[in-house]
């Protein structure tokens, strides 16, 4: 008996035709130096987070649905970002993403700077554009949301997992609340 195995995902099927036809020419490169297009993070439901280059040296997150063969684009950084690690909560209102802030040639000419290397923020993309930086580290950080349980109840709380190579995770809890006058607040615990 033969196993035949067949890929469920191919960024050249799935994505590329879905890009040229909003107008983003994205060459596929597999060098790990400058890889155009390529895939951050498979959630637990499957999901997956991808990015990509823009013409006008932007960053783009796009995410796709394999059950519904259906891609999204998610938020656009108006700089080009090498982004390591990305992850969407389940209610798909808040991204997480953690990215390196320099090249090593740019990190050359800022050495003088205290500046740390990476960074994790975290974006409400529904229904605002809201930035929050979660930490700025000198080590590789990645970012994972927890997803609840299907069958238990959803909550309006979200949780997310920092992961950092220098052996330590912090666990964040968000709960986005909104106050008088529509005025959104995010409360946030860390352990």
């Amino acid at each position: 008996m033969l196993l035949q195995l067949a890929a469920e995902f191919d960024l050249q099927r799935d994505v590329v035709p879905w890009l040229a036809a909003r107008g983003w020419a994205v060459a596929l490169d597999t060098s790990e130096k400058s890889s155009a297009l390529y895939i951050v993070n498979v959630e637990r439901n499957g999901k997956i987070i991808y990015t990509w280059k823009g013409n006008q040296r932007s960053t783009h997150i796009g995410l796709y649905d394999l059950q519904m063969k259906e891609n999204e684009h998610l938020y656009t950084f108006e700089k080009d970002l090498r982004i390591i690690s990305c992850s969407i909560n389940s209610e798909r209102t808040l991204l997480a993403v953690s990215f390196r802030q320099y090249t090593e040639e740019e990190r050359v000419t800022h050495l003088l700077q205290s500046v740390s290397k990476y960074l994790a923020l975290l974006i409400e993309i529904h229904p605002i554009n809201n930035v929050k930086v979660l930490k700025a580290v000198d080590s590789c950080v990645r970012v994972q949301f927890l997803y609840p349980v299907e069958d238990r109840n959803s909550s309006t709380e979200s949780h997310l997992l920092l992961v950092s190579e220098d052996k330590y995770i912090e666990q964040f809890d968000i709960h986005v609340a909104e106050e008088e006058h529509r005025v959104r607040k995010w409360i946030l615990h860390g352990s």
